[in-house]
């Protein structure tokens, strides 16, 4: 029979292994070249699958503080996240990630130290960053919501501090639920509207609007209006107009990767314009709305 006693010995430590460092930074930079590749194939594909591009859209539009290549990998690796930390951010709001989640993160790329190159120009690099849903932990996921803000209200605040007015005019033939009139400086738009309607309407007229007044260079004026106006109508969870989609693979017909990049980039920032105007004025307005009425006396 062993001797019990000898649980109660004091245990030696296990010996610390080594820091390899060249493993170490062999293992960042394959991770960062799957990204890369990941961003360069998702490029190659987004002009031709009308699919993969409305993916894309969805992707953005949830993450909209991302920058359109990120978003790509976002939607290559996990396409139906909702909600991204890394575990540092989860464990400091009491959550722990799932032990077997660990070896999926979703890995996207955050700018890094500048360097200068051999000519002289500035360089910036990019570090790889290991990022999980709220699904890969142990959070219990509320419901999702389904309400939305008030017609009047979010209508109101697409408007409010537009560059252009907005004037109704009974329907025409052959006319959209708006328009934008350049020479009138304005947005027509047709009376008789159901409020999805106008807001689909105003959203992709106001988005042709925001690309021209920043003269923002795009490859399609319209087509890149449409796919602002299309994420901007996910975050006010409108059914967006989806038809647009049916001019792939024409849009981006010849296009190189980094042209295809900058059309996305030209979408996701004419859609971040407006969402940050509409929150601003959300905000603003339902302050106001809160705010206590003051008494005769008081005025």
């Amino acid at each position: 029979m062993s001797d019990l006693y000898d649980l109660f010995k004091p245990k030696e430590p296990p010996a610390p292994q080594a820091f390899d460092k060249e493993a170490w930074a062999e293992k960042k930079k394959a991770e960062k070249s799957r990204c890369y590749a990941m961003i360069d194939a998702s490029l190659e594909r987004i002009g031709q699958d009308p699919a993969l591009f409305e993916g894309y859209l969805k992707v953005q539009s949830n993450f909209d503080l991302y920058s359109p290549r990120n978003a790509l990998l976002i939607q290559a690796q996990r396409p139906l996240a909702t909600k991204l930390a890394d575990s540092n951010a989860w464990k400091e709001q009491g959550i722990l990630v799932k032990k077997f989640e660990y070896k999926n993160p979703v890995m996207i790329l955050e700018p890094g130290n500048q360097y200068e190159r051999p000519d002289g120009s500035i360089g910036q690099s990019y570090n790889v960053k290991k990022l999980y849903d709220i699904s890969q932990t142990m959070a219990r996921i509320p419901p999702q919501e389904t309400g939305r803000i008030d017609d009047r209200l979010l209508i109101s605040a697409l408007i409010t501090g537009a560059p252009v007015s907005v004037k109704p005019i009974d329907p025409q033939n052959g006319m959209g639920s708006a328009t934008f009139d350049p020479e009138g400086k304005c947005i027509l738009v047709q009376r008789g509207l159901t409020p999805d309607e106008m807001f689909r309407g105003l959203a992709q007229e106001l988005a042709k609007v925001e690309i021209l007044v920043k003269q923002r260079p795009v490859q399609d004026l319209n087509f890149t209006a449409r796919a602002a106006a299309y994420m901007l109508c996910q975050q006010s969870k409108i059914e967006p107009d989806r038809r647009f989609i049916e001019q792939l693979p024409k849009v981006f017909e010849g296009l190189e990767a980094r042209d295809v990049g900058e059309a996305l980039a030209a979408m996701r920032d004419t859609a971040s314009d407006l969402s940050s105007r509409m929150a601003m004025n959300i905000r603003r307005q339902t302050k106001q709305k809160a705010a206590p009425a003051k008494s005769p006396e008081a005025r």
